[in-house]
Order: structure tokens, then C-alpha cells, then sequence
């Protein structure tokens, strides 16, 4: 039978030779006589050639180094030097700067949650070349820098609502344990919406807000007209201590949520039906009309349930001060939902993360995959409502609030 090898013998019946490791060694021997033909053209003059003597610049040997190239490793790869330290193969340099998608496939096979193994796996296929669960952490690493910088970028003055969520994913510390990672979130003046910050704590406290809130202050934000948020304990006082002039919005999908968790399975589409009616209200004391209703109506079954709806009612409807247009954007948490679901299929695939950096990076890879568009993606009725933003901006904040789409 015949067989296709990679390998083949010469008439002389000598070893076989490998193809790929033979084209490997001619590719090194072209990069390597390429790069001295950069460092002649640098000095001037020929090795070996008379001309040279006296000069203050003259050929210094060479370092070796590995290249991963398409062909696999090249190992030992010869780079001239200089005694002055002037020479720089341009080649290499370009050569490594086209390597750089291997990189980026790296990356972006983390961010969607792809083990280490896995990754080697691909990358072996595609590079011939096999990576250490070390190699793809220190290429990973990278990303490091890229998130501190962003971590502390400057925002905008003003923006139209914040929204803050958490999810929770579990770090080794002295024991692997669950850590709560608070998404924050915002929809700015010209309705484009802006992840602001990503934040890490063991446990909710007055404390902990502040300094999440102090540090949106630090980078620039001045004014929010809506916070929105739920159950988060002691961040209602801290954002009113902070941004006392804004508003604050308890998200009615966690409310209902709650509540459905307290119904026999048999009534939860019509006791959901009945409240998705009060956040279609048109005015707050429609929504009160609604709720007492439909208290009334389920009394006999759960005599008490609707009770924390009469209670939290006002802080459940605060998006109504904002245009009808609007409101579908403003009374949850939704589509920060949305984005936590895309973070947990990442976190998913790990059973725990090493450090909280770790965890601080992989989210970001997810985070900056996600809104990659977020900026040519304007929300619908900004701009065809911005006389109503500006009333309430007036409203709340007093002076002169002329709505600028660049504040």
C-alpha cells in the first residue's frame, strides 16, 4: 500500500529527512543572513573589510532567542549586536509584530472561557507549537496593564442613570470561597451606554460603597440624575451621602423575581401577568391603584405578599419621572443582567481563580469583547426626549442644564 510520508530517503538509502524540521532550518538561515545584512547596512562596511578599522561602531557577536513562526519554534535564533548598541533587526521586529495574532487568539479563546489546556490544543494545531498552562498565563498577564489603564480612565461629568449588579465567582485566597463582583454600569447624556468600573468584595458594607462611589467621583462623574439597583445592603444611604441630588430606582425584574419565588408554581404566570400591569403604569398613582388591586385579589391565597410591594412602591416606580420612551430602559437591571450571564459562561469553565488580579482580568477580556460596539450603539429616544432630560436635569440639580450631548 502506499503511504504519503512527511519523511523520505535519498537514492544513497541515508537517514530520512524530516520536511517541516529542513524547511524550518532554511527559513532560519534567510532570517538569520537578513538581519546581517541590516547590521552591514547600519555600519557601513562588510565584515572583515579594512574600511571598518577605527570606527566607533563595530559588529559584536550575537545573542540567540527563540521565534514562534508559522513554521513552529525556531530555536536558537542568531540576532546580531553592535558594540554601541545601535542596531535593531527591523526584520524581527515585523516579523514579530505579524506573530501578534497568535496572541490575540490567545486572548480571546480565555475571554470566552477556554481552559489552558484547551488553548494549547488550538494553538498547537495552528502554530506547531505546544504552550505551558505558564506561557498562556504570562500572555494573559499582558492584559494587565490594559485594565489598570482603564480601570482609571476618566469619565463624563453627567450621566442619565447608573446601574449597579453583582455576580459572584470564587477566588483562592487562605481558601477558595465565592467573592461578589459588582458590575457598574451607566447610560450617559447622549444615550450610549458605558461600563464604568468592575469592583471586588468579600462583603457589602456603607464602607465599601463609598469607596466604589468615591471613585467614580475621583474620575470625573459630577452629576447622576437615576441610580439603579436591588438588595444591595447600605447602598442606597451611600449613594444618597455621595450624589445627594440624584434619584434612586429599586429594579422591579429583582422585585418580581422575589416574589414569584413565594408562589406555587400553578399561579406564577398570572401573579406575573398581574404585576407586569403596575410597571406599565402610566403614573404612579395608577401603579398604587394596580398593587391594591391585585393584593386584593390573591389575599386569600398569600395574605401577605404583596405587602413589600405597598411598602417599596415609590422606589419601585422613580422611572416614571422620566419620558414613556425612556422607561423601558430605566426600571431594571436588565441588560446588566445580560452582560453577567456573558460573564458566567467565562467563569463557568473555572472551577476557581488563582488571585483576585486573575479574576479582575478575565472579566475584563470578556468585558472588552462585549462592548466592543457599544459606541456606535445609541439607545432609541435620547435624543427625541432630550427637553424632558433636561427639565428633570433642572429639577434636581438646579442652574442651567442645557443638555449637552458632549458633558
Amino acid at each position: 500500500m502506499y503511504m504519503r510520508k512527511t519523511k523520505y530517503q535519498n537514492g544513497d538509502n541515508q537517514p530520512a529527512v524530516d520536511k517541516d524540521e529542513l524547511m524550518k532550518k532554511m527559513f532560519k538561515l534567510m532570517m538569520e543572513s537578513m538581519m546581517e545584512g541590516e547590521r552591514t547596512a547600519l555600519l557601513g562596511y562588510d565584515k572583515h573589510d579594512y574600511s571598518g578599522y577605527g570606527k566607533p561602531n563595530s559588529r559584536n557577536g550575537y545573542y540567540s532567542r527563540d521565534l514562534l513562526s508559522g513554521l513552529g519554534n525556531l530555536e536558537d535564533l542568531n540576532i546580531p549586536r553592535d558594540r554601541l548598541g545601535e542596531f535593531t533587526p527591523e526584520l524581527l521586529d515585523k516579523w514579530e509584530r505579524s506573530t501578534k495574532p497568535m496572541d490575540k487568539l490567545i486572548l480571546s479563546l480565555y475571554s470566552k472561557g477556554m481552559s489552558t489546556r484547551d488553548i494549547n490544543d488550538v494553538v498547537e494545531k495552528i502554530y506547531g507549537k505546544s504552550l505551558s498552562p505558564q506561557a498562556v498565563s504570562l500572555i494573559t498577564g499582558e492584559i494587565e496593564e490594559e485594565r489598570l489603564a482603564w480601570e482609571k480612565r476618566k469619565l463624563k461629568k453627567k450621566y442619565t442613570a447608573v446601574f449597579i449588579d453583582a455576580l459572584f465567582t470564587k477566588i483562592r485566597r487562605d481558601k477558595v470561597d465565592s467573592d461578589a463582583v459588582y458590575t457598574v454600569c451607566a447610560i450617559d447624556t447622549e444615550g450610549y451606554r458605558d461600563i464604568l468600573g468592575q469592583y471586588i468584595g468579600a462583603s457589602e458594607s456603607a464602607h465599601f460603597w463609598k469607596e466604589i462611589l468615591a471613585d467614580l467621583k475621583d474620575r470625573g462623574v459630577e452629576k447622576v440624575l437615576l441610580f439603579v439597583f436591588d438588595g444591595l445592603t447600605g447602598l442606597e444611604n451611600a449613594v444618597k451621602e455621595v450624589f445627594p441630588s440624584c434619584l434612586t430606582q429599586n429594579c422591579i425584574v429583582h422585585q418580581i423575581r422575589h416574589t414569584l419565588n413565594h408562589v406555587r408554581p400553578a399561579h406564577k404566570d398570572n401573579v406575573a401577568a398581574d404585576l407586569k400591569t403596575v410597571y406599565r403604569s402610566k403614573s404612579l398613582s395608577e401603579a398604587k391603584d394596580k398593587i391594591l388591586k391585585i393584593k386584593l385579589r390573591w389575599q386569600s391565597r398569600y395574605p401577605r405578599l404583596f405587602s413589600n410591594w405597598i411598602q417599596k412602591l415609590d422606589n419601585l416606580m422613580t422611572f416614571l419621572e422620566f419620558p414613556e420612551y425612556l422607561r423601558p430602559h430605566l426600571y431594571s437591571t436588565n441588560w446588566l443582567e445580560r452582560l453577567n450571564k456573558e460573564f458566567r459562561k467565562v467563569l463557568k469553565t473555572k472551577n476557581s481563580l488563582p488571585t483576585e488580579t486573575a479574576a479582575r482580568n478575565l472579566l475584563y477580556l470578556k468585558l472588552r469583547d462585549i462592548t466592543k460596539n457599544w459606541d456606535r450603539q445609541r439607545l432609541n429616544g435620547f435624543v427625541a426626549y432630550q427637553v424632558d432630560l433636561n427639565y428633570l436635569w433642572e429639577k434636581y440639580y438646579g442652574g442651567r442644564q442645557n443638555g449637552s450631548l458632549h458633558n
